[in-house]
This record gives structure tokens, C-alpha cells and sequence, in this order.
């Protein structure tokens, strides 16, 4: 009994230390990123590009990239689990990071690839994945937003 509270214990930590993230839908909260980390940003997503466009980062552009996941996973009939590893990678990422309409888009993007790549027996090509955009990202950009979200 003693190890069975241990172990819940243990969870419950882990839950509140390590699970939770940052509400970056919070209004302000991505304009607050933007001005701690913008000046040290060297990546594919520049302070310039991340300033623009951001009225679109909310509630219902998430909803809409977890239904556009979940065609997509359909499409290539792989397990829906590979939706909700992929937009934990988003939210995490996204708690971390200012992103703008544009890199939001390439950033779901990335992680249900990576989520793929990383969980499901079954593979689809990055580039499979890039004409799914229909051309309005490279096989670089998603390959430099991949590494970006691995570190």
C-alpha cells in the first residue's frame, strides 16, 4: 500500500513539474516571448517574421490543426494516438517559442511528422508531408523547424 502511494505521489509530481506548460494562448503571452527571446533567435523563425501575423495563434487555429492532423493520420491510416504526441509537441514547443500564422502551420506540421517518424511502424516522406501544404513550404523549412523543435 505504502509503494502504491509512493508511486502516485511520484506522479502527481511529475504531472505538476514536468507535464504542464504555458498557456500561449494567453493574450500577451507569445508579444512577451517575442521581447525575451527574439534578440538571441538565430533560427529559421526570425524576431521579424515571428512580429507578424500573430492575431491568429489562438483557440480555434489550434482546433483546426488537431482536425487537420487527425485527416491527415486518417489518410495514411496510422494510429489517432500520433495526434496527441504531435500537438504536445506543439504545445510545448509553443510555450517556449513566438511563432507566427506562417510558422505555426510548419510547426504542426513538423511535429506530426515527427510523431510519425517516431511512433508509428508505418513511415510518410517529408515530402509526402510538404505537399500536404500545397506548396507553401520547402523541404528545408520543415527540416530546419524539425531540428528546431528537437532541441
Amino acid at each position: 500500500m505504502v509503494d502504491l502511494v509512493d508511486r502516485l505521489h511520484a506522479l502527481l509530481e511529475q504531472e505538476v513539474c514536468s507535464y504542464q506548460t504555458a498557456d500561449y494562448l494567453a493574450p500577451g503571452y507569445q508579444q512577451k516571448l517575442r521581447d525575451l527571446l527574439c534578440p538571441e533567435t538565430h533560427e529559421y523563425l526570425s524576431c521579424s517574421s515571428a512580429t507578424t501575423s500573430t492575431s491568429g495563434i489562438n483557440e480555434v487555429w489550434r482546433e483546426k490543426i488537431c482536425e487537420w492532423s487527425y485527416q491527415v493520420i486518417d489518410h495514411f491510416d496510422f494510429s489517432r494516438e500520433i495526434v496527441s504526441i504531435a500537438v504536445s509537441y506543439l504545445d510545448r514547443y509553443l510555450s517556449r517559442r513566438p511563432v507566427n500564422k506562417k510558422h505555426f502551420q510548419l510547426l504542426a506540421m513538423s511535429c506530426l511528422y515527427l510523431a510519425i517518424k517516431l511512433f508509428e511502424p508505418g513511415t510518410v516522406s517529408m515530402k509526402s508531408m510538404i505537399e500536404l501544404s500545397r506548396g507553401y513550404f520547402l523541404v528545408e523549412h520543415m527540416a530546419e523547424m524539425e531540428m528546431s523543435v528537437l532541441r
